[in-house]
């Protein structure tokens, strides 16, 4: 069983490590470093957009601040001694609860009261408060560059922690299963909202958050990360299916193409182009060239192949707690691929009235070598027709 609270424990002392200052505190308020540095993601980020929350720690604790409402859902993500600064009105009949006396609770009337609460707790006059997205407030004492502590916290999510690979390489194959019973039930005549249905039902029963589920078909498979309909498959088409979600707060990504019945030979030069770009992204990964290098070695392999045309403004990204991080594979982005990263490859390709082909895969970059997390073949998948 994967404990998100322990990985968060990690995660802050690696930031804090990054950052060098014993005498500091780090307040993280923006949804992707919350769940890096808490452990814990609010199901009200999906159906509050103004929704407030922050973690607020130094070497020695940790308050999570947060609505009143998320007070013990929060807690069943925290092992160990728990604070919670929560703001807001919501009752619980919870007193019992609270006196067992391993939840450090406190209750304020608005998110800023709240935070300030828990910087006070944890600061003094001469402490300098590092914060990764809120403006300096002279009430509370920002000192540091909010763009130099979100640069610290982009460096420190793009390197996994072994415990964060396990539960990334758990992700991608409970998502790869969840496509594989989809593709096996796929066929003429069922429509994208059932494969959608199916992919969706499988991830939620193995524990994964269903995050976006693309399946499109026909001409809709031309559509980029769009939603699945109520039609139908029939003879001929091609199905694009993109899929994502969270375990734990890290997310999975990986993507297949299908086609009911025979390819047409138009489809078949296509796909022929995008696997030959695709496995040269994997061997240009495996080498451990620089991104803007993967991005020149995968768009060339692609037009080589027979797509002269092929355009693409990326084809990857990094993995973790977004589902796109730092690094991006483009052209104009140079990065080293270090060991502890875990990137998305990918050549997706579309075409308006005709449709859409894709293939993406997950690779870790090891200290000794690289190891591709998906394991669905790059091939066109033939459903029955």
């Amino acid at each position: 069983m994967f404990r998100s609270g322990t990985i968060a424990a990690e995660n802050r002392k690696r930031v804090l490590e990054l950052v060098g200052d014993p005498n500091i505190v780090v307040v993280a308020t923006s949804i992707a470093n919350v769940v890096y540095s808490g452990g814990y993601r609010s199901m009200g980020f999906d159906t509050d957009p103004g929704l407030k929350m922050a973690v607020v720690f130094n070497e020695r604790k940790v308050v999570l601040v947060g609505p009143l409402a998320d007070l013990w859902a929060a807690r069943e993500s925290c092992p160990g001694p728990f604070a919670y600064y929560g703001y807001g009105r919501f009752f619980f009949d919870h007193q019992n609860a609270l006196n067992e006396g391993d939840v450090d609770f406190a209750s304020f009337q608005d998110f800023d009261a709240a935070l300030q609460a828990a910087i006070a707790a944890l600061s003094n006059e001469s402490t300098r408060i590092a914060c990764d997205f809120l403006p300096t407030y002279s009430s509370t004492g920002f000192q540091a560059d909010p763009d130099w502590i979100r640069r610290i916290f982009v460096r420190a999510r793009s390197l996994k922690s072994a415990s964060e690979i396990d539960v990334l390489r758990r992700a991608t194959e409970l998502t790869e299963n969840a496509v594989s019973i989809a593709l096996e039930n796929a066929r003429a005549g069922v429509a994208e909202t059932d494969i959608a249905a199916e992919i969706s039902a499988t991830m939620v029963r193995s524990g994964l958050r269903p995050g976006f589920i693309v399946v499109t078909s026909g001409p809709r498979s031309a559509f980029a990360d769009a939603f699945a309909s109520s039609r139908k498959l029939v003879p001929g088409d091609l199905v694009r299916i993109d899929v994502g979600g969270t375990l734990n707060g890290y997310w999975s990504d990986t993507a297949c193409s299908a086609v009911v019945g025979e390819p047409t030979p138009e489809v078949e030069r296509v796909n022929h182009a995008l696997m030959a770009g695709q496995a040269a992204a994997l061997d240009a990964v495996f080498r451990r060239v620089s991104t803007e290098e993967v991005f020149n070695a995968t768009t060339e392999a692609v037009r080589q192949a027979g797509l002269a045309s092929y355009k693409r403004h990326h084809v990857g990204h990094g993995l973790g707690v977004e589902s796109h991080e730092f690094p991006t594979i483009c052209r104009d982005n140079s990065e080293g691929l270090i060991p502890g990263m875990v990137i998305n490859v990918e050549t997706p390709y579309y075409r308006a009235g005709w449709g859409g082909l894709m293939y993406e895969d997950t690779l870790l970059i090891g200290k000794s070598a690289v190891e591709r997390l998906t394991a669905l073949p790059n091939t066109l998948v033939r459903l029955p027709g």
